[in-house]
């Protein structure tokens, strides 16, 4: 022994800081796969990446697909940050669960106190939630990174460690009650802990609360079990992946195992509801926009990236009722319609034509009560519709304009009594108004979507000139500043 003591100790001379480098603790990575076929987090999807695992050489993607279908193949991690209850784990989940932690792989439970079954799975590991919670929260040493840790109001819940030993405890509360916790299993370990946590900030680029916090125990948690191959990184687990797919009447739906029951009635609602948009905004979707269709688990909105439309499939309490999936639907897909340029009323018009839709389809009275309700928001401040435009702001000297937290109302409301006011002159504005986009305002026509552009397209629309209105109505509108010309 002593010999070979002699013989590194000359290689290290040789090599000056050759062994000391080697001798340094290699950090793991973080190879990490969020599933969201069970609950969908808008934050996981879109912000968590860049927030928290965006960089250095730790790995992330989202897994749309069931949890026992889902490629773990070169991850390290599965994150499950909740589940809604009306997709519970079915058995298929749970043995690929425990397969995946006996060959080193780690499981993160979060919630946010809403799930009885993720509730359910944290229990089968030893952990629970529980109701109460008291700040300052307070990080265990090697996880201490700032004097308190930081906390959401959502975060109402702390968890009970049935054999509280086993468990490595990272965050507790002002009583020393644990918030997130991790435990051996298998060859892997079960970090569960409170979502409130994390950022949830989609938009906010520095909602980043806790990152290093997180990032402390996320390389601790997969210390010492499943290795990670860094050249192959992590399959891209995104919509290709989901297991079923409707292809038929120009409509291309997919969806996981879990939401094949509600498939056939967002099918059919979306084969109703489709033409009639395609009738109110009068020209074909733009080209390869909202051809797909995805259904996610969630009743809290959806989103359009262009060519795929997200839908809830619970919004608006659908199957039971229709109407407000007729809006959804319009909605997400007419962000996709107006292409290449967004309007200066984006959301508004979006779901002003679902409001069309939903009179079409034999809804009219839910329609015109939900546009009646917006426009009573901007009356509040714009009694008269003649101070500010959609952005609150007023050229109308001695007018301030609108603080951004209270834009909202004048924003959807004043939006709204615009239209309105177009309808009662002209039924098929919507159409009109589209047909002159597509027509005068493509990407080599005009370099903006401003108010100025858009007033002109009104015009065209309209058959005669708006300015005027529009500036009596509070927009610092010119005919002249207009790229489009009429």
């Amino acid at each position: 022994m002593r010999f070979v003591k002699v013989v590194l100790l000359a290689l290290a001379v040789c090599s000056g800081f050759a062994v000391e480098v080697s001798a340094q603790k290699q950090e793991p990575i973080v190879y990490a796969i969020n599933n969201l076929s069970h609950y969908y987090d808008f934050h996981a999807d879109w912000g968590f990446k860049r927030q928290y695992l965006n960089g250095g050489e730790d790995k992330y993607t989202t897994g749309w697909s069931c949890i026992y279908n889902t490629d773990l193949s070169n991850a390290n991690m599965l994150m499950l940050f909740n589940c809604d209850d009306r997709l519970p784990y079915v058995e298929k989940d749970i043995a690929k669960i425990k397969a995946f932690l006996k060959e080193g792989g780690s499981l993160m439970i979060l919630s946010n106190g809403t799930s009885t079954s993720q509730n359910d799975l944290a229990t089968l590991f030893g952990a629970s939630f529980v109701d109460g919670v008291k700040a300052p929260l307070k990080a265990a040493e090697p996880y201490a990174t700032a004097p308190e840790v930081a906390m959401k109001a959502s975060a109402r819940q702390h968890l009970h460690l049935q054999k509280p030993a086993k468990w490595t405890v990272a965050v507790e509360d002002a009583e020393g009650r644990p918030m997130l916790a991790y435990t051996k299993s298998g060859k892997g370990r079960v970090l569960v802990g409170v979502r409130g946590l994390l950022g949830d900030n989609t938009d906010d680029i520095y909602d980043t609360i806790n990152r290093e916090m997180w990032h402390r125990v996320w390389r601790d948690v997969v210390r010492g079990g499943k290795k990670v191959d860094p050249d192959k990184g992590l399959r891209h687990q995104y919509i290709e992946c989901v297991e079923n797919k409707i292809q038929r009447d120009g409509l291309d739906i997919t969806y996981n195992d879990y939401l094949a029951p509600c498939a056939e009635a967002m099918f059919n609602i979306a084969k109703q509801t489709m033409p009639v948009v395609e009738q109110i905004m009068g020209v074909p979707l733009s080209a390869n926009m909202g051809s797909k269709i995805v259904l996610i688990p969630t009743a809290g909105g959806g989103y359009s990236a262009g060519e795929v439309i997200a839908l809830a499939v619970w919004w608006g309490d659908f199957p039971k009722r229709e109407d407000s999936m007729i809006e959804f639907i319009t909605h997400e897909s007419v962000h996709s319609w107006v292409l290449p340029w967004a309007e200066i009323w984006n959301e508004p018009i979006a779901t002003y034509v679902g409001y069309l839709a939903m009179m079409q389809l034999g809804h009219k009275a839910e329609a015109e009560r939900r546009i009646a309700n917006t426009i009573r928001q901007a009356t509040k401040l714009d009694p008269n519709f003649d101070l500010y435009d959609v952005d609150g702001k007023s050229w109308k000297e001695g007018v301030e304009d609108i603080p951004q937290n209270k834009l909202y109302g004048v924003h959807w409301g004043k939006s709204m009594w615009i239209f309105e006011q177009l309808r009662k002159e002209n039924p098929d504005w919507v159409a009109d108004y589209y047909k002159a986009k597509r027509k005068l305002a493509g990407k080599d026509q005009v370099t903006r979507m401003d108010a100025n552009n858009t007033v002109a397209l009104m015009s065209v629309a309209m058959g005669r000139d708006m300015f005027p209105w529009f500036r009596s109505i509070g927009f610092d509108v010119e005919r002249n500043a207009a790229e489009i010309k009429f």
